[in-house]
């Protein structure tokens, strides 16, 4: 005899055998128990979860000696010549080949029989939205008024492709994927029976691939004991269907923590490497920061479908990341998974994700940020951050004047180059020698003029000027004024330096006297969010209707860097 696949060899006989589909099978069981069986039924669903079967199961109790019945017996000429299909009272179509009208009124006049040797004739018609609507048609009077102990069940994938005037005649039962737990629970009796040695980890990952079909997790259950033998391990079953190593995953979320791009794109290269496909790591990386987030939120590991030592490391990482920020990267890797099935760059696609989640901003949560502002509203005195070691919302004074907000430490670190260095000593004595004027500018009144600057620079070069807007002035010495540029921003501070002369003479244009340069980095990364809010308090004027008006929320998004406030 031939091999028979699990599929079909475990294929359920009875209402009772069928897994994860009870509101079908009660609903079924009912109806022939009160007698009232429809003309026709619409069995709608993913693929795999058992449609045929149940329509087959309804055949049997419908036609079997003793019924109808809700318990067949499965030994009687019917019900075995229904499991074998070759009963003359149960036709099974395939939608797809026999799909025209010519089909469909060959079907019409073989109704005018009446059953034998069964008691009713039913047609089961799969994958039904393969017909055209000119053989939907033919259908719909048959469908209303069918002959005595006539049954239609009509099977589909794809219930939206069915029309309205099909689906108002027919009973429709909607069947769902089933549950992991559920899959996990029938192919552990499978194995049993089978005699087949199998580990949870093992389970888990065919049930995950299965992704909720019992026939394609059976199916997979088949190949991977062909594979391994009697006894199978989670390495055979990474092995045979290329699943990704989580540990994988975990090192993406390290590299994000630490900052390590070139950790990232080694990553990258790995992947590659090993013949991943670049596709089905961003699905897992999706579903590997959907995991962090249901700890995150739940303070729970047990709706996690890993193995408690992989919860477990979940558990550890939940405090490492901000709900936005998780939120933001399922949308990186989500977005870049989409792209990446229909690109012909899918490493570069990758290695742009990955270093655009390794260096994206942490969010800053803007019910936080006008609490803080809220409460140094209440304060005496303004407080300059100069006096902290790092930039603080909590640090701002509301006024109706533009807001004075010295954002940074007096002194940044200068990372620059020994030679610029000397170069900007070298502009300081420089100064120092020349002519002074009587007025002499202060750190706040160049704040205060900030955007003006700006703006008249815009005017001139607005390239210039929208690489000046990138810096903030943090310190002044004499008439010397450092302006600070995030690291990350090399290329305008560059601009703005060798622009020097322009900036400057716009500056003691405006500050009526004259003014130099200088550009630093910022390497305490005070300037991400000192500035921000500087820039916010420029833009309203009164901070009362900040708080207050919910309009303003929208204001603040669209003027400013949304990662930062989202």
């Amino acid at each position: 005899m031939s091999y028979l696949v699990l599929a079909r060899k475990y294929r359920p006989m009875f209402f009772e055998q069928v897994v994860g589909q009870q509101h079908v099978t009660k609903t079924l069981q009912n109806a022939i128990q009160q007698n009232r069986i429809a003309n026709a039924y619409l069995f709608s669903g993913p693929r795999g979860v058992g449609k045929t079967t149940v329509a087959r199961i309804l055949a049997k109790a419908l036609n079997c000696e003793k019924g109808p019945t809700i318990t067949p017996c499965d030994k009687c000429s019917y019900c075995v010549e229904i499991n074998e299909s070759r009963s003359l009272d149960v036709f099974e179509i395939d939608g797809a080949s026999n799909r025209g009208i010519d089909e469909v009124r060959n079907l019409r006049d073989s109704l005018r029989y009446s059953p034998n040797p069964g008691k009713h004739r039913i047609y089961i018609i799969d994958e039904v939205h393969m017909l055209t609507n000119e053989a939907f048609n033919a259908l719909l009077k048959t469908l209303e008024e069918p002959p005595k102990n006539v049954l239609f069940i009509f099977a589909t994938t794809e219930s939206h492709k069915v029309p309205a005037t099909i689906l108002s005649r027919c009973q429709r039962f909607d069947f769902k994927r089933i549950t992991n737990k559920k899959i996990s629970e029938q192919l552990k009796m499978l194995c049993e029976k089978e005699e087949i040695q199998i580990d949870e980890e093992s389970l888990r990952h065919i049930t995950n691939k299965g992704d909720g079909s019992m026939r394609d997790s059976e199916s997979i259950l088949d190949q991977i004991i062909a594979y391994a033998g009697k006894t199978v391990t989670a390495g055979d079953v990474e092995s045979l269907l290329g699943i990704i190593n989580q540990d994988l995953f975990f090192q993406v979320t390290d590299y994000i923590i630490n900052g390590d791009v070139k950790g990232g794109i080694d990553l990258s290269g790995q992947i590659f490497i090993e013949g991943y496909d670049f596709s089905e790591f961003l699905t897992g990386l999706s579903e590997h920061f959907r995991n962090i987030l249901v700890v995150k939120t739940t303070k729970a590991i047990s709706e996690l479908d890993v193995s408690e030592e992989v919860a477990q490391r979940y558990l550890s990482l939940c405090d490492a990341f901000e709900v936005e920020d998780l939120l933001r990267l399922i949308k990186i890797s989500s977005d870049t998974e989409y792209i990446v099935r229909r690109s012909s760059s899918a490493r570069l696609h990758l290695e742009m994700a990955l270093v655009k989640m390794i260096n994206m901003n942490k969010s800053v949560m803007l019910s936080q940020l006008l609490q803080n502002v809220e409460l140094k509203k209440k304060a005496d005195t303004p407080t300059r951050v100069n006096d902290y070691p790092t930039a603080s919302f909590s640090t701002f004074k509301p006024q109706t004047a533009p807001p004075k907000t010295n954002g940074y430490p007096k002194k940044i670190t200068n990372s620059q180059p020994d030679q610029e260095i000397e170069e900007n000593e070298e502009l300081q004595n420089d100064f120092n020698a020349k002519e002074e004027t009587d007025h002499q500018p202060t750190l706040d009144e160049i704040e205060e003029n900030w955007e003006r600057i700006i703006e008249n620079v815009k005017s001139k070069k607005i390239a210039v000027g929208s690489c000046l807007a990138e810096g903030w002035p943090v310190s002044i010495n004499g008439k010397l004024v450092e302006i600070s540029f995030d690291p990350q921003n090399s290329f305008q501070m560059s601009n703005v330096e060798r622009n020097r002369k322009d900036v400057q003479e716009i500056m003691a244009a405006i500050l009526h006297c004259p003014i130099r340069i200088k550009c630093v980095r910022d390497e305490k990364g005070a300037l991400k969010n000192v500035k921000k809010v500087a820039v916010a308090y420029d833009k309203k004027s009164q901070f009362n209707q900040l708080v207050t008006e919910n309009k303003v929320i929208k204001n603040i998004v669209d003027t400013f860097d949304t990662e930062l406030i989202e």
